[in-house]
């Protein structure tokens, strides 16, 4: 014989309770239809906003980064043989990239356009322009990889051909702590060159000796050894 199940009041008011709750909550809707409605509408609203905002910053990227690939590529070329290129070219190319700097401030493939400015005006002998390009890619805040060194290096052997040789040694310095290998040694080199031309021969000489410790198959070690040579 199956035993009985026998339910509590307590058990009975659950459902009860459910149920009316419920019902408070399907009245309460019906009686404010319009307040829900409009609530609804509002987060549909923002949503719709979101995904529009990103579908056009995306759209944007796009078509900056079309615009701006084929100003590069010509750039590229003419920056192979720098000495042999078109003055008229050049100036024409970095007041495009001006231009698009302008229209796409925030973009990053600005980024790039930066880059380029800088050493378009490093080649025209414009260091504080090229130091400025430069310093303005990397307040972008967007840089990555290998770009987070060119543009300090960039700032580096700006302010070296400047001749503020102080400000190049820090500047220096600061790119080598974005750099490996090869890249990390020129950076360190260049610090060392820089802090000698600024008249701290000491930290040079101590410097120079650092670098063959710490990067002994560097190509420039020759170089190096004859610096300490003739400083020591």
């Amino acid at each position: 014989m199956a035993e009985k199940i026998r339910y509590t009041r307590r058990d009975l008011k659950g459902p009860d309770e459910f149920i009316s709750t419920f019902g408070r909550m399907v009245a309460w809707t019906k009686e404010n239809r319009l307040r829900v409605a409009a609530g609804a509408v509002a987060v549909f609203a923002l949503v719709a906003i979101v995904l529009g905002t990103r579908m056009y910053l995306q759209w944007e990227e796009r078509k900056a980064s079309q615009e701006l690939w084929p100003q590069l590529n010509r750039v590229r070329e003419l920056l192979q043989a720098p000495a042999a290129a078109d003055p008229e070219k050049l100036a024409a190319l970095e007041q495009s990239l001006k231009a698009y700097v302008i229209r796409y401030p925030k973009a990053r493939a600005t980024l790039y356009a930066r880059y380029y400015l800088g050493t378009i005006g490093f080649l025209r002998g414009d260091y504080d322009a090229s130091a400025a390009q430069f310093r303005a890619g990397i307040a972008m805040g967007n840089t990555e990889g290998i770009m987070e060194y060119l543009l300090r290096e960039g700032v580096a052997r700006s302010l070296e051909a400047k001749g503020d040789f102080a400000g190049a040694a820090a500047a220096y310095r600061e790119a080598a702590g974005f750099a490996q290998g090869d890249m990390k040694s020129q950076s360190l080199q260049g610090e060392a060159r820089s802090l000698l031309l600024s008249g701290k021969k000491p930290e040079a000489i101590a410097l120079y000796r650092r670098i063959l410790k710490e990067y002994p198959d560097t190509k420039s070690r020759g170089l190096i050894e004859i610096q300490l040579a003739q400083m020591e």
